[in-house]
């Protein structure tokens, strides 16, 4: 049985103040589920978010990290940099930095090593825009990502990563795929996984759903045989809806 891992991320939202209100929200949820919490708050609220949760169930994880340990890369952090700061987790490869900041499958999987590197597990994300899917094109692009960002590594090594779905057309818009489309590319990539690695490491490997998650309907879509938990954005930064996102977690 794979353990289920909720992530909230952040993007360039929130204050010191929303992370002890979502810690209060969130305290009967996490005497509720079985699943890994994760928070990944801006780089500037990494301390002060961290200092909040120590001694909870709830792990911190930032939303990027550099390719290389050190350099005169102005504006940018290490893997190192983020140890410091007892990161437990770092997403890669997130729609938003593939498309505004043009982060190749290539930068992807340099930042997948370093990490791993580090200590630090990635949730490497994949996923399809609408015109991809539109085209059936979808499951090819997704495939494509997948082997990129993980090629070369050993196996143990791709069981330290966490997998993300994410429809591009899906984050942020409102529109959610169905259970059903969600957990169909779940089992292409977890088919995938089995390929790159073996089928027996793939089964143990984690694949979220990530695309305007929300409470009303995160039990139907955690339900899925194949979804192991959720990227959360959004509704990550609401205190009336992660905590009912994080109790549809059963594991």
């Amino acid at each position: 049985m794979r353990k289920p891992l909720i992530a909230g991320n952040w993007k360039m939202n929130g204050n010191r103040g929303l992370a002890a209100e979502m810690l209060q929200a969130m305290e009967s949820s996490l005497d509720q589920t079985s699943a890994d919490v994760v928070v990944c708050p801006p780089f500037s609220l990494l301390q002060s978010v961290g200092e909040c949760f120590e001694n909870t169930p709830v792990f911190l994880g930032a939303q990027n990290v550099h390719a290389q340990l050190s350099g005169a890369y102005t504006g940018e952090i290490s893997a190192p940099m983020l140890n410091e700061m007892d990161v437990k987790w770092c997403i890669v490869g997130h729609s938003e930095r593939r498309a505004q900041f043009s982060e190749t499958d290539a930068i992807v999987r340099q930042k997948v090593g370093i990490l791993l590197q580090n200590g630090i597990q990635p949730i490497m994300c994949v996923g399809e825009s609408l015109e991809e899917r539109e085209a059936g094109k979808h499951e090819e692009v997704v495939v494509e990502q997948l082997k990129n960002g993980l090629s070369g590594l050993a196996a143990d090594d791709q069981l330290r990563c966490t997998i993300a779905y994410e429809p591009v057309w899906a984050i942020g818009t409102g529109k959610t795929a169905t259970p059903e489309q969600a957990n169909s590319m779940h089992l292409v990539i977890r088919n995938q996984l089995a390929e790159l690695s073996t089928e027996q490491f793939a089964t143990k490997m984690r694949i979220l759903y990530g695309g305007s998650v929300n409470a009303d309907n995160a039990e139907e879509l955690l339900g899925q045989s194949e979804i192991d938990g959720a990227l959360v954005g959004g509704a990550s930064l609401k205190t009336d809806q992660f905590p009912g996102i994080i109790t549809a977690a059963k594991g």
